[in-house]
């Protein structure tokens, strides 16, 4: 009897000293170490991600950085980026792989994050019967991405392959985290849009 004990004690024990395990969401991991603020950060990241890559226009904008409907409105977005996806002209995000997502730190409107994530995209050629074009649209392509990624083209099936690291600002001032990315925010400033004393944090 007392062997018994002795054995549903150290069970107890040990079931109640051993390590949480991570929890996979969709697109990042939740650790044991995270704080509250962090999980909650990394479920908004999954859920914005998802979206990215199924065109989920509605769920994408519940997603912006708020203050950028003062320069385009709520629903003018919503009309574009439906246009947008539908014409077939976009970029497709096929994959998101977040490589870093930083400690979470204060400002003086509230929290902030940078993500940085290696995204995997394919462009479909827009004159997929000229040769010449294409060449130029690879060259572009290369041009305009630079040190940040690399461009591929598929010649029979008349698209190019896009791997390039991106930059996502976090941000959280009324309880809830939205996303900017570092392109978007830059022109942002100009505008008084984006929070001046995280200017810095964009290099």
């Amino acid at each position: 009897m007392s062997k018994n004990l002795l054995l549903i004690a150290i069970l107890l024990l040990t079931a109640c000293t051993s390590e949480p395990k991570p929890t996979t969401l969709q697109h990042v991991t939740i650790e044991s170490k995270d704080t509250k603020e962090m999980k909650a950060l990394k479920i908004a990241l999954s859920e914005y991600t998802q979206a990215t890559i199924d065109d989920d226009v509605t769920t994408l904008i519940s997603f912006i950085y708020p203050k950028a409907f003062k320069i385009v409105s709520k629903e003018k977005m919503e009309t574009m980026l439906n246009k947008t996806f539908r014409s077939g002209t976009a970029p497709k995000v096929k994959a998101v792989k977040h490589k870093t997502v930083e400690p979470i730190k204060k400002y003086t409107q509230g929290l902030y994050s940078i993500i940085t994530s290696s995204i995997s995209s394919v462009v479909k050629s827009p004159r997929p019967d000229d040769l010449k074009f294409e060449k130029y649209m690879l060259k572009i392509l290369k041009e305009k991405l630079a040190s940040r990624g690399t461009v591929t083209v598929n010649q029979e099936k008349h698209i190019f392959n896009v791997e390039h690291i991106n930059k996502t600002l976090a941000v959280n001032e009324n309880g809830s985290w939205k996303f900017i990315g570092f392109k978007q925010a830059e022109k942002y400033i100009s505008k008084d849009i984006f929070p001046i004393d995280l200017i810095d944090k964009l290099n």
